[in-house]
């Protein structure tokens, strides 16, 4: 078990790199060389500092806005996306949809009448002490042959102590570069509208995954970012 513990997300990935060079192991997923540590635990004290803005990540802000705007319309159509990244395209089924929209699967579809996040809200608020607040994002109807868009994200679980608002995120594989840099603000902001609905105190965000890791042509990204020093980061 690896566990890294920061205020910030440029401190977190700072470490991380840092780690990820020392102790990654080689492998090669579908031919792809990539360095990987397995068992990973982050855990960001000060969810409001989710973005990554090293210069060395140099993350893309006007990809991650549209892409949270994205989540937050439910769309799984990829060419509301695809004009942002073209990544997504690689994703889509022959329909031209995707799975990955987190505000689809957390806001838009419905259990029982209602959403994941008003399951959550419910549970709390009938039960401060609850732990059934979870939103599945990795699902059974993923679980088809020729999917290329197999949900990364298994679940997030939102948990009261202490007055304040936990969130723990699960997942069974994480990119650490086009990854982690944009799927933690959107986790983190979910936190913070569930803290917000409640009238609760924000806590810290946790953040698991079974394989941590990084493809090779992001080497060199990892190797910088483990050089930044975080006392001369705005």
């Amino acid at each position: 078990m690896i566990y890294i513990k920061a205020d910030s997300a440029n401190e977190l990935f700072i470490e991380i790199s840092k780690v990820m060079l020392k102790k990654g192991n080689k492998i090669a997923p579908r031919n792809l060389s990539t360095l990987e540590l397995n068992d990973v635990w982050l855990e960001l004290k000060k969810p409001g500092k989710s973005i990554v803005t090293l210069q060395s990540r140099n993350a893309n802000m006007r990809y991650l806005k549209e892409e949270l705007k994205w989540y937050m319309s439910g769309s799984l159509d990829v060419k509301d996306i695809n004009k942002h990244s073209s990544f997504w395209t690689k994703l889509a089924d022959s329909n031209g949809t995707v799975n990955s929209n987190y505000g689809n699967i957390a806001f838009k579809s419905k259990y029982a009448g209602r959403s994941q996040y008003e399951w959550c809200l419910n549970s709390i608020k009938e039960d401060i002490d609850t732990r059934q607040a979870v939103i599945n994002y990795n699902q059974p109807k993923h679980k088809y042959k020729g999917n290329k868009d197999f949900v990364c994200t298994l679940a997030q679980h939102f948990i009261v102590r202490n007055g304040k608002l936990d969130s723990l995120v699960f997942m069974r594989s994480n990119d650490l570069i086009f990854g982690l840099t944009y799927d933690m603000p959107w986790f983190c902001l979910l936190q913070k509208k569930l803290a917000k609905d409640l009238r609760l105190s924000l806590g810290v965000y946790k953040h698991f995954a079974t394989s941590l890791h990084v493809y090779q042509k992001h080497f060199d990204i990892v190797k910088e970012m483990s050089l930044e020093d975080i006392n001369f980061i705005k």
